[in-house]
């Protein structure tokens, strides 16, 4: 996930006052190396919460964002993600009554998805996602790699006191399937699923800040 995509869909659960959400990242590959992808995140269990929030104006100094602002937002970033060579079937979906957002799209290679990353990058977060991908898949070897190189902790440390406290009970869950069977995984809290064709990671996101857990996997896939 980029930063740009991550500082905006967690200023989304920060407006909201709410500390209990979950970002859901999902990919699926076929075999030639294409497939689709959908990024989530579930603030549901916090919706009795955000629906009053959502009456008022602002909340802790922070301009509670309309219906019609976050629909808006999330337009422009469809639209610069359809304009992704590689790229196709751009979706979305905003439910206002769970509080559920995702985006979601199909991809011809993960270089595509690393595409979509620099859309959303500043110049010097471009220059680390073309020097090391965050995503890459080896058609010949059959290995895949999730890694990224944000410095999510330097943004976190800007944020006031009190609003950290919004990645408290907040997690990430990384869900991988393929066609092949997975042979191994180099992150160790990483579970294979009985099939051996997925792989799910669940880590708190502020394990993911502090650098005490990391999103990083290599996985290996039968030939």
């Amino acid at each position: 996930m980029s930063k740009k995509l991550l500082l905006f869909f967690s200023l989304l659960s920060l407006f909201l006052c709410t500390s209990c959400f979950e970002f859901v990242e999902e990919i699926t590959f076929n075999k030639d190396g294409s497939g689709s992808a959908t990024l989530t995140i579930n603030l549901s269990k916090s919706k009795t919460k955000i629906a009053s929030i959502m009456l008022l104006d602002s909340v802790n100094g922070y301009k509670v964002p309309s219906k019609k602002t976050i629909k808006n937002k999330l337009t422009e970033m469809v639209n610069k993600i359809e304009k992704t060579k590689g790229i196709h079937n751009v979706k979305n979906t905003l439910n206002f009554d769970e509080f559920i957002v995702s985006i979601s799209c199909d991809f011809d290679n993960v270089e595509a998805l690393n595409e979509v990353l620099l859309t959303f990058s500043s110049k010097r977060e471009a220059l680390a996602i073309k020097k090391n991908k965050h995503f890459t898949y080896n058609k010949k070897s059959k290995t895949f790699t999730r890694s990224h190189h944000f410095n999510i902790g330097k943004e976190f440390q800007k944020t006031k006191m009190k609003d950290r406290k919004v990645f408290e009970t907040a997690t990430y869950t990384g869900i991988y399937r393929f066609d092949n069977p997975i042979l191994s995984s180099t992150n160790t809290r990483a579970r294979i699923s009985k099939s051996k064709k997925a792989i799910m990671l669940r880590v708190k996101a502020q394990d993911i800040i502090t650098n005490k857990q990391t999103i990083k996997n290599k996985i290996q896939l039968q030939n």
